[in-house]
């Protein structure tokens, strides 16, 4: 397959800092972005440009807060410049993890979850898929998560953003895929990533200590969770999203599955709702008479 030209977001540290990697060593051009570029994430910058330069990489990094119209829109004249005004491939990774009591979470905590996992997606996709379809071609990436698809105690806020991701993205995918646009969502289990180490604290804090029971069933999940994705044995490495997020870039047009699990721990489950979900979704194309829409097909990488 010819060399993609790749906009990635979130690529500071986690999965898209090492997906990026991945896709420049595999000869992709990678457009790493990140908030903060001259502040906050200079290190991570220039240890990334660092590593592109030693490695002959063709990466660039370049500024873009998912969170602001103007950032996104700066990201998008510089990059479209660069590229002669075409794009092959987009990846929405950037994304913000936050769990806890629910009433703990006021509506700005709310706000501030799906302004980065869920609207920071569609202002990177509304402003490159007039680029897309133009071009008739492309690829757009969506990174949810298996909390998509199956609900934890203690996860509403974030289950909510990662579910939304997953009804905007099949929704894009009936879209675009006339136009000869590809639409993949790549749902990952729980991995030890920089995610996990900044947890977004929601400002009713103290509101806890009225849960009781629940509070203490907090704790125990909290601390469980962190004892698996600490563990160095665990089967899930952050490599191998990178390796599915390679794979889904390197295959024809129009034969990606639509969602991709990447989770050695229970990958299964999520399996079964997805599969369940296809099935459904089928049915109801036909009935709409849209089956030529379904491309519902899923995969599972467990093993």
């Amino acid at each position: 397959m010819s060399k993609q030209k790749v906009l990635i977001t979130g690529a500071s540290t986690g999965f898209g800092n090492i997906t990026a990697k991945l896709l420049a060593e595999n000869g992709h051009t990678v457009y790493a972005t990140m908030r903060d570029v001259n502040g906050k994430n200079k290190p991570h910058k220039e240890a990334l440009l660092d590593w592109a330069k030693a490695e002959q990489a063709n990466i660039k990094v370049v500024e873009l807060d998912v969170t602001s119209d103007q950032s996104v829109e700066n990201a998008k004249e510089q990059i479209l410049t660069d590229t002669n005004g075409s794009m092959d491939v987009i990846i929405n990774n950037a994304g913000i993890y936050g769990g806890g009591i629910q009433e703990a979470f006021t509506v700005n905590d709310h706000k501030a979850l799906f302004e980065v996992n869920v609207f920071g997606t569609v202002r990177i996709n509304n402003a490159f898929l007039p680029t897309l379809r133009k071009q008739k071609s492309g690829l757009i990436i969506q990174i949810s998560s298996i909390l998509g698809r199956v609900i934890i105690p203690f996860g509403g806020v974030y289950d909510a953003t990662k579910w939304t991701v997953e009804a905007l993205s099949e929704n894009l995918a009936y879209e675009l895929k006339p136009l000869g646009i590809d639409v993949a969502i790549v749902q990952p289990g729980p991995f030890l990533t920089d995610l996990v180490n900044k947890l977004y604290q929601p400002e009713n804090l103290s509101i806890v200590n009225e849960y009781g029971k629940s509070a203490e069933y907090l704790k125990q999940f909290s601390q469980n969770f962190i004892n698996t994705v600490s563990d160095p044995n665990i089967p899930n490495k952050p490599e191998q999203v990178a390796d599915a997020i390679l794979k889904l870039v390197e295959t024809q047009n129009g034969t990606r599955p639509l969602r991709t699990v990447v989770d050695k721990l229970m990958g299964g489950v999520t399996e079964i709702i997805n599969d369940t979900s296809s099935n459904v979704q089928a049915g109801l194309l036909q009935n709409f008479g849209l089956s030529e829409l379904n491309s519902n097909n899923s995969e599972i990488i467990n093993n």
